[in-house]
This record gives structure tokens, C-alpha cells and sequence, in this order.
């Protein structure tokens, strides 16, 4: 694939990815530049948990769920309904409402191949998740017995532990870390950028207003030119949510603009435990290695 035309697939993945047909940012609340008054900046620890969904979270009444969608579509409550019954049926069909307490017996080789982790709060206490989709050893899972449907499922299911174990409120939203370090022009056609892709596409549709901040790190400088493309045809709220950074001394002060230095990873300058050893992710797997035992011990 030619250098023009891998920059034209780059940039309709971008395109897909932050939501310009629609589905994910474009309708969104734009982010607010100070916390709600029930935020607190420091980290707050997690509950008892009894390894599955609580029968009555806090925030997860029909009412407050089918708010976020009426605010994702600007107010407009026949779409909201119409996007609010899609993603009741598609939580049917895949089976979200159990998806937590399934076993997933190929979570650790996932985690192992894949890096993707919680870690820690936000300034405003939101969830942070970073990821590193070009570190992705597609050819490890594979040989796992695992398929791109299967990873997918992986997906959906650290998404769900995010919004009823990390955090239950409905008003709450993510900041989001992507590493673009080591990743290659050609990498935009291959099955790494269509799993991120579709990840992308379910996230986005079928939970809406929890974009917060997008942290894009160690973009390569050809990034540069697929941004200036698609930049101007995005969503100015969407644009608003997407930083660009690269250089260590550049990520650590914008990430601390939105994250404590203490809450921030060492592989980004920050003071904390390293990523894949923060009590989320800690839960996580112990959750997993719950619903894994035969015994349910």
C-alpha cells in the first residue's frame, strides 16, 4: 500500500474513531473545565465487592441511564429512545447484564498480549484507562484459540467492569490514554486498527457521554499530517476533548494537568505504582480468577 493511500485509510480510521459519523463524540456534552461539586481530587478506594454487579448500583436507574443518551443527542428524546432501546437489545443479545460473572479463561494470556489498564483517578476522580494498541500480539492470542470476536467480547467486558466497578455514577467520564508509540503507517490497515476500530464503534454507541479526555501520546510525526486532515471536518466539541502530545517532559505536564502526579504511571513521569499494579486492576483480576474457578471460590 502506497504512503497517499495508507494516509487516506489513517485518516478515515481516525475519522471512525473519534465519532464523525455520529456515533461516538460528535453529539456529546463538551468537557467541563471544572469539577462537579460531588468530585473530590483525591482517589477514593473501592467497596467490598462480591465479584459481580450490585442488584441496585448507585446511578443505574432506567431514568438516569436514558439521560445520558438524551444528552448525547443534544435533547432530541426520539433519538435518545431509539439509541437507548438499540442498546438495551444489544445488551440482551450479548449478554451484558452477565458478562461479569462469566468465566473468561483466556483473560490472562489477553492481558499478557495486550496492553490496556486501569490505573488510578483524575483530578475530578474520573476513571483512567491507557492502552497501547500497537503492542497488541495478535499472532500470541491467536494461537491462544482466541478470535477477534473473542477479543472484542474481552472488550466490552473491561468496559462494563469500568461503568459498574470502577465507577457507578452515570455522570461520570473517562480520561482516556492512547500510546501510539512504535505503531507504523501500514498498521492503520491491518486487524490491530480494525479491532480498535469496532471497539471503538460499540463503545461509543452504547455508552455514550463518558468521554471525558483523550489523551493521544508518542504519536509518530506523520500523525501530524492525518490531524490536520480530519481536525477541521470533527466536531469542535469532539476536537476539544483530543490531545496531541509527544516527548516525556511534554505527556507528564499534560497529563498532570488533568490527572495528580501521584496518580500518574512512572512510564509517564508520575509517582505511582506502575500500570497493571493499581488496585483496579487488582480487582479485576481477582474477579476473573473468581468466575474462572471451577469451584466459585
Amino acid at each position: 500500500m502506497g504512503a497517499p493511500l495508507c494516509l487516506e485509510v489513517a485518516s478515515v480510521f481516525l475519522l471512525a474513531f473519534l465519532g464523525y459519523h455520529g456515533i461516538a463524540f460528535a453529539h456529546e456534552s463538551p468537557p467541563g473545565h471544572s469539577c462537579p461539586p460531588s468530585y473530590s481530587s483525591s482517589y477514593i478506594p473501592f467497596p467490598e465487592q462480591n465479584y459481580g454487579p450490585p442488584a441496585n448500583p448507585p446511578g443505574r436507574s432506567a431514568d438516569e441511564v436514558y439521560e445520558r443518551f438524551l444528552r448525547a443527542t443534544r435533547g432530541n428524546p426520539v433519538e435518545a429512545l431509539q439509541r437507548y432501546a438499540e442498546t438495551k437489545e444489544w445488551r440482551r443479545k450479548e449478554g451484558m447484564d452477565r458478562i461479569l460473572k462469566d468465566p473468561h479463561p483466556h483473560f490472562h494470556v489477553i492481558k499478557q498480549n495486550y496492553p490496556h489498564y486501569f490505573h488510578l483517578r483524575g483530578l475530578c476522580n474520573e476513571p483512567v484507562y491507557y492502552e497501547t494498541p500497537a503492542k497488541i500480539n495478535l499472532n500470541a492470542i491467536r494461537s491462544a484459540g482466541l478470535t477477534m470476536d473473542g477479543l472484542l467480547r474481552h472488550y466490552a467486558l473491561v468496559t462494563e467492569f469500568m461503568w459498574t466497578h470502577v465507577e457507578r455514577s452515570q455522570h461520570s467520564k473517562s480520561i482516556y490514554v492512547i500510546d501510539l508509540a512504535g505503531i507504523r503507517l501500514r498498521d492503520f490497515a491491518g486487524e490491530v486498527i480494525k479491532f480498535v476500530k469496532s471497539a471503538a464503534s460499540f463503545i461509543s454507541q452504547h455508552y455514550p457521554e463518558r468521554s471525558g479526555t483523550i489523551f493521544v501520546v508518542n504519536a509518530p510525526l506523520w500523525f501530524n499530517v492525518i490531524w490536520k486532515v480530519v481536525k477541521p471536518i470533527i466536531d469542535p466539541v469532539t476536537v476539544e476533548k483530543v490531545r496531541v502530545v509527544r516527548g516525556e517532559d511534554n505527556i507528564r505536564r499534560e497529563l498532570n494537568e488533568k490527572i495528580p502526579i501521584e496518580n500518574i504511571p512512572p512510564e509517564y513521569g508520575g509517582l505511582s505504582m506502575p500500570l497493571g499494579n493499581s488496585p483496579e486492576e487488582h480487582l479485576l483480576a481477582e474477579l476473573m480468577r473468581h468466575n474462572n474457578d471451577p469451584c466459585g471460590i
